[in-house]
């Protein structure tokens, strides 16, 4: 730590020296508040823009649609929930932190396949989806919801 007295030995050089290279520590230091701030900017920005546009989907959006890549849409969901939970197991396996990240990609899959899976279930698939979701999907969610937060609390001590 650099004392009153220390600085009054300095020279004015070495003064001015001092201060170019605090305020080039400064700057650096600010850096990553401004990228937070302008992610937290973009991030809010996306947020409001989803508010007209989800009330103009309610509105238009027909109440029946027939899925021209119907097959497609859920083999490659699928098999990207696949793809997570792979990771997730292997990354835990060799004892990774960074199993966090597929594993709450995966959760967050899972939340949405229960939810299209119920939404989108016809009469006679109505109980099966729910059962589906309830007892298999939801729980898996969780569960890895859980496991990354107890990696990340091991992880910040």
């Amino acid at each position: 730590m650099i004392d009153d007295e220390a600085l009054a030995g300095m020279s004015d050089g070495e003064r001015r020296a001092l201060a170019l290279r605090l305020a080039r520590f400064d700057e650096a230091g600010a850096a990553p508040e401004r990228r937070r701030r302008r992610f937290v900017l973009v991030a809010a920005v996306g947020s409001l823009v989803l508010v007209p546009w989800i009330g103009f989907l309610a509105v238009t959006l027909p109440h029946r649609y027939v899925a021209v890549h119907w097959t497609l849409a859920w083999v490659g969901f699928d098999t990207a929930l696949l793809l997570a939970l792979a990771a997730t197991s292997f990354l835990a396996w060799r004892g990774r932190p960074l199993m966090v990240v597929p594993a709450l990609v995966a959760a967050t899959l899972l939340v949405c396949d229960a939810w299209f899976d119920t939404t989108t279930a016809n009469r006679s698939d109505r109980g099966v989806s729910a059962l589906s979701a309830l007892l298999l999907e939801l729980p898996m969610a969780v569960l890895l919801v859980v496991a990354a937060l107890l990696v990340l609390r091991r992880r910040m001590r």
